[in-house]
């Protein structure tokens, strides 16, 4: 992915990056698909902590699969794991068409997708991050990640079609919509085999350290603190904005979808560079106060606009903080823990999903959607005083005394992006 133009800048969009896009187009068009989950579980009898429990089922899974795939990604490489995520994930993506109601089939099969998708996605943001030049490493998450809100900007729309055409029963009908999803992922791995070798480095023959030594720092618990901040806004909007639509009259759900992803592209294709060029902890800070501003529109709105502008403001958080704090947590990794590091913040993400899809979920269904969408937006401002106290670990200094203490001689940590 390096190549060299004339003005000695290196060049980020090349035949191998356009592969990758492919990719992740691919990959996430079918996560778009199950957006419609909860009007599934709604038709069949469930109701708002059943649509919780099976909506945070993929991160359950993810909890244990987490850390044992940071290890598989370093030790066996990142292309591998991309193929064997997507393979996987093209299986768990279609069984859902087989579930009659939200029940142990369902919560297993989506908790199958999210061990999967934990494979695919440690995997492949790693690969991004490695194989992008030196400078335009946060440039090269956000473009990357543009791909996949590009394709959650189409599927819903691609979704209410089909609700609206297939001329079968409402309950089959989502069925063969859920069927759909694994055509997408199949394509993600056809495509995913074209892509280059990994990366190398000098430090490719090093052993990686245990998940625990690498979470004994500070850099990186408190790289953990935003992720889990992160991943109840996340949870808030997704696992529950189709069902919060239709519940309060706000209108069609894809209005939010398209709002949100095309933010997300936008600010990301636009802005991207913007982000290794600035102190990274502001940015994540900036990003996070805007989601929760979102999640407050969400508790006020009552029309279709209020929903567009709840995915304005989140879509714009969502647009910074991951290219922001993937490639802070990479830059404040040794070469050989990358894939373990990345883990290990991804695991917070999928903590705060398990554990606030069904607390928030039944929030809801004892008080109201819009108390619901207040309590979420408080937790989120506390989460980001939480994460101040510890800003002084993310700073050059500290970082790279960090990574001292573990291999002070063997490597050395490149932190680009941080404060320069």
């Amino acid at each position: 992915m390096q190549e060299t133009v004339q003005n000695g800048e290196q060049k980020l969009f090349n035949a191998e990056f356009i592969w990758i896009l492919c990719v992740h187009f691919l990959a996430m068009g079918s996560f778009g698909i199950y957006y419609f989950l909860p009007q599934f579980i709604r038709l069949t009898g469930g109701e708002e902590f059943i649509i919780g429990l099976v909506m945070g089922a993929p991160a359950t899974a993810a909890i244990f699969f987490r850390l044992p795939t940071g290890a598989w990604v370093d030790r066996l490489g990142r292309r591998r794991m991309v193929i064997t995520g997507l393979g996987l994930l093209t299986i768990a993506s279609a069984l859902p068409a087989f579930a009659q109601k939200a029940g142990p089939f369902l919560l297993v099969v989506r908790a199958g997708a999210g061990a999967a998708m934990v494979i695919y996605f440690t995997a492949i943001v790693t690969y991004v991050a490695e194989k992008a030049p030196d400078g335009r490493r946060a440039e090269a998450v956000a473009v990357y990640g543009a791909a996949g809100f590009l394709a959650q900007a189409f599927s819903p729309f691609l979704c209410e079609w089909l609700l609206e055409a297939l001329p079968f029963a409402p309950a089959y009908r989502y069925r063969l919509l859920f069927g759909t999803a694994s055509l997408w992922t199949a394509g993600a791995f056809l495509v995913s085999l074209r892509m280059q070798p990994d990366a190398n480095h000098h430090e490719q023959h090093l052993r990686p350290d245990p998940w625990h030594r690498v979470m004994r720092s500070p850099t990186m618990v408190y790289l953990m603190i935003p992720s889990i901040v992160f991943g109840l806004a996340y949870t808030a909007v997704f696992s529950f904005v189709s069902d919060f639509s239709n519940v309060k009259n706000l209108g069609a759900p894809s209005s939010f979808f398209l709002s949100y992803s095309v933010t997300v592209i936008l600010l990301r294709l636009t802005t991207g560079r913007l982000l290794d060029r600035i102190d990274r902890r502001i940015a994540i800070v900036l990003s996070l106060t805007i989601i929760a501003v979102g999640l407050y529109a969400a508790s006020v709105a009552h029309d279709s606009f209020g929903l567009v502008l709840v995915g304005v403001l989140t879509g714009t958080g969502h647009g910074y903080i991951f290219p922001s704090l993937s490639t802070l947590t990479f830059d404040s990794s040794q070469a050989r823990n990358r894939g373990t590091s990345l883990s290990l913040y991804m695991l917070g993400f999928d903590l705060s999903t398990m554990a606030m899809s069904p607390v928030l979920g039944r929030t809801a269904e004892i008080w109201d959607y819009y108390l619901m969408y207040r309590v979420a937006s408080l937790l989120l401002v506390g989460g980001i005083l939480v994460y101040l106290t510890g800003w002084r670990y993310h700073a050059p200094v500290a970082i790279r005394r960090s990574a001292a203490s573990r291999h002070p001689t063997e490597e050395y940590v490149k932190n680009t992006g941080v404060l320069r």
